[in-house]
């Protein structure tokens, strides 16, 4: 029980965390830290200047992807704001972050729901939720299928066995529906133009495992820089991916 006390604490805002995430909360309070302390005041506001590969070093807890990853989701949510165009020299790499407090003030108004108010008692609970957590699966999966087919101009099946088990084990391990659609966005960037790639976009190559955590990578990294070689596809035969 010693290290509990004695050990550096990590703080984080409860409401906040209710709302956006622990992680996230985390970071936005790691963030206004650096602003009070190293904060530099550009057109009346004040930003604080790092680099993913600095975000890391100062949270050894999370690794270069998380960081891109939690950073992303908080510029989306826009209650950080970002710009790379407060730099003095075109060829650094850094980024300048400052907080939309008054955004988060909003979202701290916003009522929170208990999970009594959400999923109230009835007969059978312990049923119902097990059916509510597998229709939450089934209904991102078939958002995320029904954007690809948007994007590629295919019509793949929502209900097919394989792209549901690769999604459903994706959504498992953590990424988000967004991060989904960021694959998605990114791969039809790279192939929809091209003969030899175009038919490698479908769920089974974006989506496994391995693939999507590089695909991912890629359109985080070209959120912060251009400059940069896609990761190759890995085909899979015992799944039939292949033409």
């Amino acid at each position: 029980m010693k290290v509990l006390v004695n050990d550096k604490q990590l703080l984080v805002s409860h409401s906040l965390a209710v709302r956006i995430g622990v992680e996230e909360a985390l970071f936005l309070q790691l963030l206004h830290y650096r602003l009070e302390k190293n904060g530099v005041e550009k057109e009346g506001h004040i930003w604080y200047r790092q680099t993913y590969e600095g975000w890391a070093k100062q949270c050894s807890y999370w690794n270069i992807t998380k960081v891109k990853r939690l950073i992303t989701k908080l510029e989306r949510y826009q209650l950080i704001l970002s710009s790379n165009k407060l730099n003095s020299f075109v060829t650094d790499r850094s980024k300048w972050y400052r907080i939309d407090y008054e955004k988060i003030e909003k979202l701290l108004q916003k009522k929170v729901y208990t999970q009594e108010e959400l999923f109230p008692e009835e007969p059978n609970l312990q049923e119902k939720k097990k059916t509510k957590e597998d229709m939450d699966y089934s209904n991102d999966i078939a958002t995320i299928i029904h954007y690809f087919n948007e994007k590629t101009n295919k019509h793949f099946n929502p209900d097919s066995k394989t792209s549901n088990r690769l999604i459903k084990a994706i959504l498992k391990e953590g990424y988000t529906v967004e991060d989904c659609h960021l694959v998605i966005d990114e791969q039809v960037r790279n192939w929809m133009h091209d003969p030899q790639m175009y038919k490698y976009l479908r769920p089974m190559t974006l989506f496994r495992s391995g693939n999507f955590e590089s695909y991912l990578n890629n359109a985080l990294a070209r959120m912060q820089d251009n400059d940069y070689v896609p990761a190759p596809v890995v085909l899979d035969f015992d799944e039939g991916d292949y033409e």
